[in-house]
């Protein structure tokens, strides 16, 4: 298993194209049109929806951070301040949370996710059994609830394709009422073509009126866009 990594540690293409044929499927899901697997191999754990990649996890390792984007972002959040309160939306398998909750455990954590069934994948297989600030909620309404956040990270990818909201004005009128003043907008855009990330950087900067920085991860389809209100 370990040819499949970075010396960084980070998974290598290798891994995410073959990762739903390797290891020992441990969980199978099927409801709709949606089916989720948990795979395993020695001590890395990883969750797929419809084949597609969500998170890999390092049993013993929880906190640590594998995708070359999360590594990304991780060291950009080191250099900021330490924020007070977090709101993640989108789960996985739970390694952007994981990371926070080992890195921040002062700062109020709360963390969305809309389909159960991912809920109870994090809770039996990712370690997040005693999770008590992970809401099974759409997104769109949590940030209807009053509650303003030092950081809002967004990560509500399934498969390439993103959720419509995402293109539309009204989600970024809700972005903008949540985040605090002063805070930080953090999006992981998986873009398969240049006018979907034009046409959100066009969102944002109508909803609030200053245009985002937006970094493309090397040979990855990821970009990381980053906001301060």
């Amino acid at each position: 298993m370990e040819h499949f990594f970075e010396k960084t540690g980070a998974v290598k293409h290798s891994f995410i194209e073959d990762c739903h044929r390797i290891g020992q499927l441990i969980y199978w899901h099927k409801h709709g049109a949606d089916c989720i697997q948990v795979r395993q191999l020695k001590q890395w754990r990883w969750l797929l929806i419809n084949e597609t990649l969500q998170s890999v996890v390092k049993k013993r390792h929880p906190e640590h951070l594998l995708f070359p984007h999360l590594q990304y972002l991780a060291n950009l959040w080191l250099s900021l301040p330490a924020p007070k309160r977090i709101l993640e939306l989108g789960l996985g398998a739970g390694a952007i949370r994981n990371y926070l909750q080992h890195t921040y455990p002062d700062s109020k954590l709360m963390s969305v996710e809309k389909n159960p069934d991912i809920i109870h994948c994090y809770r039996r297989y990712f370690g997040g059994d005693y999770a008590n600030n992970l809401r099974c909620f759409d997104a769109q309404q949590v940030l209807a609830q009053g509650v303003q956040y030092d950081w809002i990270i967004l990560d509500l990818f399934s498969e390439l394709d993103a959720p419509l909201f995402l293109y539309k004005h009204q989600f970024y009128e809700k972005l903008r009422s949540a985040l605090a003043k002063n805070g930080y907008l953090f999006i992981n855009f998986l873009s398969s073509h240049p006018s979907q990330l034009r046409q959100l950087e066009h969102l944002i900067i109508t909803a609030f009126g200053k245009r985002p920085n937006i970094e493309k991860i090397p040979d990855y389809t990821n970009h990381i866009v980053i906001l301060q209100k």
